[in-house]
């Protein structure tokens, strides 16, 4: 039994997510239970189905359930090793907690709580409850504010090099909500989607619930293999160009221009993830795939990663063709972001405080990256291999010692350092016989990165 207070401040897919969670921790919700389908579930409890599936990828992404394709969801088998960390506090954890034996977080995705503008945030929003009061007393369009779509076209076309009007940009939820519309709009174009091999488990889930065939297409060091694709049944293909996820390999432009040609030929679409487009920290950023097939690819952005992940923002920018179909279909919706959102954001980039905090939270990035990769390769030398260096949020370790990610992570945990367990990154098992390792730099403040690694060293090696 679920218990959701549409009144608590805490959004409605938190409250789900936290008691699925609560119930998988402490046994209520045994190993390999499958759960209720997200239509079932949202009719039981009389909330949207988006909202379940919110939950859903939540829970995913942080492991504690596993995706199988045409069955459904289900809970993962958690080693006993790990869930009594978890499990000293009775009280529900947001996923940005950790619990209080550990004392260094590689969480990947959290920010530094010093990164975030607040004074200036504080003071847009204020300003938006005086001059604004009109606005906030109506619905309005699902496409979002018109002035915020506009700051939006004004950055992607200086700094990713993208081709649209303001009528093709389109303001969510978040990147799960992009997807979700993409797989709206793509129904009637296919019935499978390619996706990247390994790649980001969020988008392999999103395409699966919304009833497609999902094609895995291998990467290598150029990116996506385009003759993969060409041999496939797909007529859309998801791929993270300009940083592919998790591995940070920037498809060539040679392989970009393929994948246009692909799009063009087969009268296909390309969804394109520019998820970190902002973090690179030793070259310029990778113009956008969108700029050389505009009227074949589905851009996908987010604030997320830059700015503050709890806002939920994201923006899409579609082919004319499919924005004329949600400019059609679109007209009785309200936009999933609330105005007290958008109007600050739209004023935040206005007065020019998005390139500010960009250029001063990459500087402070750019150090943890560096220290980072210094104390792994000083500490692990040749046991491990780097992938994912120069952009993002992450690195991704291969820690070449005959155990499980889950040793390794159990082990760090009880030590006091919070890995969090790997996102199903691969559709077919790793073809590597030697775990892989997310590690997120985001949130450990700099200090915290060289003895946290040391601690790593000792418990890692020690085991051996």
């Amino acid at each position: 039994m679920f218990l959701l207070n549409a009144k608590d401040k805490t959004p409605l897919y938190r409250q789900l997510y936290q008691q699925l969670r609560h119930k998988i921790l402490n046994g209520e919700l045994s190993s390999q239970t499958k759960l209720l389908s997200s239509r079932k579930l949202s009719q039981e409890l009389r909330i949207s189905r988006n909202t379940v599936d919110m939950a859903y990828q939540q829970l995913l992404s942080e492991g504690y359930i596993l995706g199988k394709p045409r069955s459904g969801y289900y809970v993962e088998t958690l080693h006993n090793t790990i869930i009594p960390t978890f499990m000293e506090s009775t009280q529900l954890e947001s996923p940005s907690e950790v619990p209080d034996p550990i004392k260094y977080n590689f969480k990947y995705g959290k920010l530094s709580p010093h990164a975030f503008p607040f004074s200036q945030w504080q003071r847009l929003t204020n300003e938006c409850l005086r001059n604004y009061q009109e606005q906030l007393l109506d619905y309005h369009s699902f496409m979002g504010e018109l002035g915020l779509r506009k700051e939006i076209l004004k950055y992607l076309r200086d700094y990713r090099d993208i081709k649209c009007t303001v009528d093709q940009v389109l303001i969510t939820s978040g990147t799960e909500h992009c997807l979700s519309l993409a797989c709206e709009l793509l129904k009637s174009v296919t019935s499978t989607i390619a996706i990247e091999e390994p790649g980001y488990a969020g988008a392999h889930f999103a395409f699966k619930n919304h009833g497609f065939c999902i094609q895995p297409i291998t990467i290598s060091h150029h990116g996506l293999n385009v003759k993969e694709l060409h041999t496939s049944a797909a007529k859309a293909v998801y791929v993270t160009p300009s940083h592919q996820f998790p591995t940070g390999r920037i498809m060539s432009i040679t392989r970009r221009l393929r994948l246009a040609e692909w799009a063009y030929e087969h009268n296909a679409f390309i969804i394109e993830d520019d998820y970190s487009s902002h973090l690179r920290y030793d070259v310029k950023p990778i113009s956008s795939l969108q700029g050389l097939a505009p009227d074949k690819v589905i851009y996908i952005g987010s604030f997320s990663k830059i700015l503050l992940p709890s806002l939920r923002v994201a923006y899409m920018v579609l082919p004319k063709e499919l924005a004329q179909i949600i400019h059609k279909t679109a007209e009785s919706r309200a936009c999933a972001v609330p105005f007290m959102i958008q109007k600050p954001l739209e004023l935040f980039l206005q007065e020019g405080h998005f390139e500010s905090h960009v250029r001063k939270t990459l500087r402070h990035l750019k150090k943890k990256h560096e220290t980072l990769i210094y104390e792994l390769q000083e500490n692990f030398g040749d046991t491990i291999s780097i992938t994912g260096m120069n952009a993002g949020l992450h690195l991704l370790l291969q820690v070449k010692l005959p155990v499980s990610a889950e040793d390794l992570i159990a082990w760090a945990a009880k030590a006091g350092v919070y890995i969090p367990i790997k996102n199903r990154i691969w559709i077919d098992s790793e073809p590597s016989p030697y775990p892989s390792i997310l590690l997120g730099f985001g949130g450990i403040a700099l200090e915290d990165i060289p003895p946290a690694i040391r601690i790593l060293r000792e418990v890692w090696l020690d085991h051996i």
